[in-house]
């Protein structure tokens, strides 16, 4: 199926720049938000006011294959659109790619595969504009590497990070952690940015396990192929460096489309605008249209596999959030004994929600002379853990005594925990 070029070409571009800058801004707004947050101290996600648990498995493992087998589909549908479109490491390399342009000159290039040297304008090889480069790139280095940290840590501690303030809520190599960041972002703006597409991106080669011929890709009308003899402005605006004009099913291409915009900024220059550009995207083997239904019939014929693992992912997600437990209840032997007897046990209760709560313990099914519960209340101001400590009398009568420690908050939550104890019987302390 053909897609009418002269109906989108002149939008391409902008609709394209529009999306790399959302992306680039939910990168940001996503943790910074609380939508989604890593904490490495407690094991778990922090999904809006949730603590997400790994022990939450119907919710990560519903969530990740939700999305992978929707992936999977988008891929297969699309191609490569998310590496031209939304991918950060394209976008920041563009961005580079523009301003060394800028200031050293259009055929400026910090590195390629062929061995030559960096082109630079003679008018623009001045010290002063390579440093200016220089303190451009490094800046945004610094600036990007600050974006992963803000998935582990919350804004605030950042913030005590750049201001160089005392905050218990950081690693104490996070200073390294960091530097080696903005190392490893200078060095993929300034040397390697689109080889990485080409040569080293592993997540390109796992979307091209996808790709088929009747994923969307450029095609290039060859019945026209005498208005561009000698031409190579769509090769010269593919930042991949492709011949657009010869795409294959396994090949680099983005699907950024600018070749598309270069062939039909061309053809308005030249007052060619009832032939369009030469090149445009087409879905399917056939540039004839098909009917809705004939499209559709292929894609559910294509992507059943992968509809059919997102159907069981999302059914999944479904059943873990509403069966989600906002607290937890734990009871653990101590290490403390008694002679042969084990005397305490720790209530660890486990709060996971950004909101305060109050959990109320007791204990059932033994004499309340063979008991002491340190407390009764358990209250929570944000997510966390505390123990409460069981201590059990030496006293009480040899054999096996079952008991159940019962956990109940104001909000309706309940939780009970059946525990065996053994008691050597009349142990004197």
């Amino acid at each position: 199926m053909a897609i009418d070029v002269n109906a989108y070409a002149g939008r391409l571009h902008p609709s394209r720049r529009m999306v790399q800058i959302i992306t680039l801004l939910l990168l940001v707004l996503i943790p910074v938000t609380g939508i989604f947050r890593i904490d490495p101290m407690d094991g778990a996600f922090i999904v809006g006011s949730r603590e997400i648990w790994f022990s939450d498995m119907f919710i990560v493992l519903g969530f990740w294959m939700f999305v992978a087998s929707l992936l999977v589909i988008f891929y297969s549908l699309a191609g490569a659109v998310f590496c031209g479109w939304m991918c950060p490491q394209n976008s920041v390399s563009e961005w580079a790619n523009h301003v060394t342009q800028r200031l050293l000159g259009r055929n400026a290039r910090m590195m390629d595969m062929t061995g030559d040297e960096m082109q630079v304008a003679l008018r623009r090889s001045s010290w002063v504009n390579k440093l200016v480069l220089l303190l451009l790139l490094l800046g945004a280095s610094m600036v990007i590497a600050l974006v992963p940290l803000l998935y582990f840590y919350p804004p605030s501690a950042i913030w005590s990070f750049i201001t160089f303030a005392e905050d218990a809520r950081l690693a104490g190599s996070l200073h390294w952690i960091y530097t080696v960041c903005v190392v490893l972002v200078f060095l993929d703006v300034a040397v390697i940015r689109h080889l990485l597409c080409r040569y080293m991106c592993i997540y390109r080669i796992w979307q091209h396990s996808f790709k088929t011929s009747f994923t969307l890709r450029v095609q290039y009308d060859e019945s026209r192929k005498d208005d561009c003899v000698s031409c190579q402005f769509c090769a010269d605006r593919c930042f991949i460096e492709i011949d657009p004009r010869n795409t294959v099913v396994f090949d680099s291409c983005v699907n950024c489309g600018e070749c598309i915009v270069a062939c039909d900024e061309l053809h308005q220059k030249s007052n060619k605008l009832d032939h369009g550009s030469l090149l445009s995207f087409v879905v399917g083997k056939s540039a004839q249209p098909k009917p809705v239904l004939g499209r559709l019939s292929d894609f559910v014929f294509r992507a059943k596999t992968a509809l059919a693992f997102t159907l069981v992912g999302g059914a999944m997600l479904v059943s873990g959030l509403y069966y989600y437990q906002p607290e937890s209840l734990t009871v653990y032997r101590s290490g403390v004994s008694q002679g042969d007897n084990l005397l305490i046990y720790r209530v660890e209760v486990a709060h996971k929600l950004f909101a305060p709560a109050t959990v109320h313990l007791r204990v059932e099914g033994l004499k309340t002379k063979n008991f002491h519960l340190a407390k009764d209340t358990v209250s929570f101001d944000h997510p966390g853990r505390k123990d409460v400590k069981l201590t059990l009398s030496v006293d009480m009568t040899k054999g096996l005594h079952r008991f159940r420690v019962v956990a109940k908050s104001d909000a309706g939550w309940r939780k009970v925990f059946n525990v065996v104890h053994y008691a050597a019987g009349g142990v004197q302390s």
